[in-house]
């Protein structure tokens, strides 16, 4: 349910926000350049935004530069101040379930004052571009830079959503929430209760954000500096084959060999003209439109006849129903735009798994089954858990026929995940998009293979086709 939705919120073109599904982390990361872009235009709500954010960071590069020892007073407020824990109440980033990862803790913050520390060798003493720290340092990515700005400005983000619900008359209620304030010269960080939105999900706050602050990835990120053309002569050096892509961990390597050339690079993105937030029109990730026309879909043809689900063959009945709905909605209902980018590209893999849960979460809702997306079964990620009760469980695992992980993922992960959560049923769903001849001999030769792995495995294990190629108009056929 979207944050809309739950308070019934009509929008106009003055609600600049984005409207967070508050069941599920949206993909997207608050980018600090845009936070930039908008001090540069003159903005009176965010100005000084980005200042603060390097205030913040320059205080972390005095406190390192200090440092005798890790144990150290200045390490250790320094370790503090770069401790962003995950502010689940954005509902954004990368996440195992729901809306409530892990952040950046101790581990992290080590990380960063490494990465700090290799700045300060080179005679970089004051931080222009918090995202230079993820690109010298292995594991600090996309989700921990914007950790990072959602913990030090949240003070901004509670004004602004505060905004937002006097606008609506949206009810507010009294929350504790951490890190509401960073006192970066004390060295510590301050929690206060402040009024905010509910979620009803989680009992915890909602904190909002202006689109135009999301990204995908932040525009300084690690490979964007590596494939650039300043880089042409470091690249021919490494040798790489032609479509190669090269490890971050050597990317980190090459920065901390040439930390001025990563600033000066940094510097002149800044200019660039295409600097701009996520697409939300087109939805390049499938990550912001995956719960509109399938729901929508949903309700215009509702499941009946099914009984309450008690047993896994009734939890298996009602599933057929719902993959049957789904796979009409992107065969025949133009449901496979939504798997498609208008420039002829196709959207990644989780787009597909999105999609499916946008349907399949609203009709499983009225039967009381649970549906968990990227559940954690021991040995790793499910695409998704279906559970109704104690003893009624289905594992669905989700691929591209042209994944190169396919076969794996039916023959190895499937079966793994499902002996692991000691679970007897699986459904393997194969997303078609290609016509190529190697293409087609996989779905000639998967359900040859699915009746393999049952005799091997002892499971119940069944296969799905969804085809979502890209389909002609009528008017052409």
């Amino acid at each position: 349910m979207r944050f809309t939705q739950h308070f019934g919120i009509a929008t106009d073109s003055s609600d600049d926000w984005f409207d967070p599904h508050l069941t599920v982390d949206t993909t997207l990361f608050l980018d600090p350049i845009l936070i930039l872009l908008e001090e540069a235009e003159g903005s009176t709500v965010w100005g000084g935004a980005h200042d603060e954010l390097l205030a913040h960071f320059a205080e972390c590069y005095r406190r390192v530069s200090q440092a005798s020892s890790s144990t150290s007073t200045s390490a250790s407020v320094a370790r503090a101040l770069l401790t962003f824990p995950e502010p689940h109440e954005f509902c954004l980033g990368y996440t195992a379930k729901g809306t409530s990862g892990s952040g950046t803790g101790v581990g992290g913050a080590n990380k960063m004052m490494d990465g700090i520390a290799v700045a300060l060798a080179a005679g970089l003493t004051e931080p222009r571009h918090i995202e230079e720290i993820g690109i010298l340092t292995e594991g600090i990515g996309a989700d921990h830079i914007s950790d990072a700005v959602c913990n030090i400005l949240k003070h901004r983000f509670v004004e602004y959503t505060k905004s937002v619900a006097a606008k609506h008359g949206i009810p507010l209620e009294s929350h504790k929430l951490r890190n509401t304030r960073a006192m970066p010269e004390q060295g510590r960080w301050l929690s206060h209760k402040v009024m905010l939105p509910t979620n009803p999900s989680t009992g915890g706050p909602v904190l909002l954000v202006p689109e135009r602050f999301l990204a995908d990835l932040p525009a300084l990120n690690a490979d964007d500096w590596f494939n650039d053309p300043v880089n042409s002569n470091l690249r021919a050096s490494l040798n790489l084959q032609i479509g190669q892509r090269a490890s971050k961990s050597l990317i980190v390597k090459l920065a901390r060999q040439n930390p001025k050339a990563l600033r000066a690079w940094a510097d002149s993105q800044v200019s660039r003209p295409d600097l701009r937030g996520y697409d939300f029109g087109d939805d390049p990730k499938g990550v912001a439109q995956w719960d509109g026309k399938t729901v929508e879909f949903a309700r215009d043809h509702p499941i009946e006849g099914v009984p309450a689900v008690t047993t896994s063959d009734e939890l298996w009945k009602l599933l057929d129903e719902i993959t049957n709905q789904f796979r009409l909605f992107v065969q025949n209902q133009d449901g496979w735009r939504l798997l498609w980018n208008s420039d002829g590209t196709e959207k990644p893999e989780d787009a597909a798994q999105l999609l499916f849960m946008g349907m399949a979460q609203y009709y499983f809702r009225q039967f009381g089954v649970e549906l968990d997306r990227e559940v954690s079964v021991g040995r790793g990620l499910v695409d998704f858990k279906l559970s109704s009760g104690t003893s009624a469980r289905i594992l669905i695992e989700v691929k591209k026929v042209h994944n190169g992980k396919f076969w794996n993922g039916l023959e190895l992960q499937l079966p793994t995940y499902l002996e692991a959560d000691q679970c007897s049923h699986g459904l393997f769903v194969a997303v078609h998009y290609r016509d190529t001849k190697p293409m087609l001999q996989r779905l000639r030769d998967l359900p040859g293979r699915v009746r393999k792995l049952q005799r091997k495995s002892g499971k119940t294990v069944r296969h799905l086709v969804v085809d979502a190629r890209r389909k002609a108009s009528a008017s052409k056929l």
